[in-house]
């Protein structure tokens, strides 16, 4: 979407109240900010009918088993998770180095490090799972940088507030829109380029399997990852109980190559949307669940891939003991 050339009256009345809320929330501890977060967020599930309906529907229409009060449980939850990383998000990527360090853990590298001496660059995945943005800042913070293809703000004048608290410790920040060209330029450099893969592609996607169910998702990253053989890395974050995050960083991994373009493609995706699925079996409360992830189904000329790539996939990729 275009941006505006010059800011609205809304827009400057959205950057002050951006700057007051920062200064505030800047004034208090992080457990405070957090528990705040959590309480805005379990008012959410109680008062915002639509998104916890889905919340609730998306998690019973899975295949993890759960009955309606445990749907309702991992929901809450869910609201409650999300909530304390909207009101804590900036605080965070304020944070001083020694701070950062304290507060997100960082486990894995030595896989980042593999995936990036392959020199050809490579697909950095995870999903909205946890604290994304966490991941790309800790990660810089330790001198493992990427690009990260980002739909910019609507707001002209908040936007590089965002670009500029993305590049502190020198990640690169890749438009969406002309994303593509973006991507092969970082990759062509050797730079990793980040993506989060489990939203809803609408008509633009392949369905692969996902929580037992056809999801439309994006081909982009695994179109890369098999036409230029890319180490695809994935890495994910969750928090502890004591309000400390986990990132870590999982073993760098190859879609197998078959010589049939929409098939290696398809794989590739199903892997990756596989990986996440994994992560949100591990522990479901830190999925955003009241996304419209299942929104798009297969109909209206859009196909399931054959059954002999579906078979194909399950040999390369067998579930995880």
């Amino acid at each position: 979407m275009q941006l505006p050339s010059q800011p609205t009256l809304r827009h400057r009345v959205e950057f002050r109240l951006f700057r007051a809320f920062d200064r505030l929330l800047s004034a208090f501890p992080r457990t405070t900010v957090q528990a705040v977060g959590q309480g805005l967020g379990a008012l959410a599930f109680h008062l915002d009918r639509r998104h916890r309906k889905v919340a609730i529907e998306n998690i019973l229409a899975s295949d993890l088993g759960f009955d309606e009060a445990k749907a309702r449980e991992v929901a809450k939850a869910s609201f409650r998770h999300f909530g304390a990383l909207l009101l804590s998000s900036i605080p965070l990527m304020h944070a001083e180095p020694l701070e950062l360090d304290a507060l997100v853990k960082v486990e894995g590298l030595e896989h980042f490090d593999v995936a990036a001496a392959e020199g050809k660059g490579f697909i950095q995945l995870t999903g909205h799972y946890g604290n994304w943005e966490a991941i790309a800042l800790a990660q810089s913070r330790h001198g493992r940088c990427l690009a990260v293809i980002a739909r910019e703000l609507d707001n002209p004048l908040l936007e590089p507030e965002l670009v500029r608290l993305r590049r502190r410790f020198g990640n690169e920040v890749i438009p969406k829109d002309g994303g593509v060209r973006g991507a092969l330029k970082a990759l062509k450099a050797g730079k990793g380029v980040g993506f989060l893969m489990d939203q809803d592609a609408l008509g633009m996607g392949g369905f692969v399997k996902f929580m037992g169910r056809w999801a439309s998702t994006f081909l982009t990253a695994g179109t890369l990852a098999v036409k230029f053989d890319l180490p695809i890395l994935p890495v994910f974050s969750w928090p502890e109980p004591d309000g400390t995050i986990i990132v870590r960083f999982e073993a760098p991994f190859h879609a197998p190559l078959s010589g049939d373009l929409n098939r290696d493609v398809w794989t590739a995706t199903q892997a990756m949307a596989r990986r996440i699925e994994d992560q949100v079996r591990k522990d479901p409360r830190w999925w955003f669940w009241m996304h419209r992830r299942f929104k798009t189904q297969p109909r209206d000329g859009q196909t399931v891939p054959p059954q002999e790539w579906v078979e194909s996939y399950s040999a390369a990729f067998p579930p995880q003991a």
